[in-house]
């Protein structure tokens, strides 16, 4: 026998009046087909910034478990390679927030379009982003949508962001012989004027305690015929506090050398599980160092792991140091200070 259910009247109908859960099926279906044409850039213009800021905090906010995934999985699913997801995780957190970096990358693609960030989110099982963020993409969808021109193009804004080098579509051997045609950005606006008014520039990256060798070194390679060009960043701090990571991307890509300066601050913060971002750094050298080394460490990799442009110098009190460490290939090319002519003799001859 079964005793009857009592039925607390009031109770049903308090949840009788309850919205169930919403049905984001239809919801889905037509966010996407109206977002189809829409390219993800937007996301980064004024009237999409609302629509990212909360994409970004919902995402990043959860930690990955057995019930949601976090942003990684959603990096995944947008197309970013296992290396991009590593750099973004251990040389961009802090700088921003990961989302906005997994995004960033996205849109460097002409067919990112909104609806498949939708879709991404989807097959990571985060219909409750898509709840929460749906009448911000109808929202942006409108206002993109003022901007047809062609019905059948994908509508794109006038700007879209640059994302790091590492963070770019690998470039081909034809994209880099355009990239090389196009005229430099910071360092020269003239090549011809470049070639012949230095032998080679050369980027520094040091931590804090390489600064006296740097110092040094740097006096020697301005006051040698024909001069070496030396990018510091503090010395370009103007640059770099307008937009840092185009401005070292173009010098990075610019430069023929790229010399680390290797002591035992440089190694500590290379393998540091902290963020250079977060810690307090008045040197601009020392907090991009990280972002540098990451760079280095990814034309190596699209290089077929030949190292072509990093030669690092060591100062001879750091010697021992570097010799017992446990160096990247791009950091085995090193140099004593104490050998810095002979250095520059090679590098102003390509010799090295």
């Amino acid at each position: 026998m079964f005793v009857k259910r009592k039925v607390d009247s009031e109770l049903e109908k308090l949840r009788n009046e309850v919205d169930g859960p919403p049905n984001l099926d239809m919801t889905i279906v037509n966010i996407q087909k109206e977002s189809s044409r829409i390219h993800a850039a937007y996301l980064f213009e004024d009237i999409g910034k609302a629509t990212l800021q909360k994409l970004c905090l919902l995402l990043s906010a959860t930690a990955t478990g057995k019930i949601y995934d976090g942003w990684q999985e959603f990096a995944t699913h947008m197309g970013l390679s296992i290396e991009q997801i590593r750099c973004i995780d251990y040389d961009f957190k802090g700088l921003q927030d990961p989302t906005y970096y997994v995004l960033l990358t996205y849109v460097q693609s002409p067919e990112a379009t909104l609806d498949k960030i939708l879709s991404a989110l989807q097959q990571i099982q985060r219909l409750d982003i898509i709840n929460q963020i749906k009448d911000y993409v109808y929202d942006l969808v409108d206002a993109a949508s003022q901007h047809i021109i062609n019905q059948f193009e994908i509508i794109e804004p006038g700007h879209i962001p640059r994302a790091p080098l590492v963070l770019s579509p690998i470039l081909t051997v034809k994209s880099n012989r355009e990239i090389k045609e196009k005229t430099p950005m910071y360092i020269s606006e003239d090549k011809e004027k470049h070639k012949q008014t230095y032998g080679c520039i050369v980027m520094l990256t040091f931590a804090d305690d390489g600064l006296p060798t740097v110092e040094c070194i740097t006096k020697i390679f301005r006051s040698k015929q024909p001069r070496i060009g030396v990018v510091i960043l503090q010395e370009q701090k103007k640059h770099v506090y307008s937009k840092a990571e185009e401005f070292i991307d173009d010098c990075f890509k610019q430069v023929d050398y790229v010399i680390p300066i290797l002591t035992r601050g440089y190694i500590e913060k290379i393998n540091s599980p902290m963020k250079t971002y977060e810690q307090m750094n008045n040197n601009l050298d020392t907090k991009y160092l990280k972002y540098i080394y990451s760079l280095l460490r990814y034309e190596y990799m699209r290089n077929q792991c030949c190292n072509n442009r990093v030669r690092c110098i060591v100062p001879d009190k750091d010697v021992y140091t570097i010799v017992r460490a446990n160096l990247h290939p791009t950091l085995q090319a090193w140099f004593r200070e104490s050998d810095v002519d002979g250095f520059v003799s090679n590098i102003l001859f390509h010799k090295i």
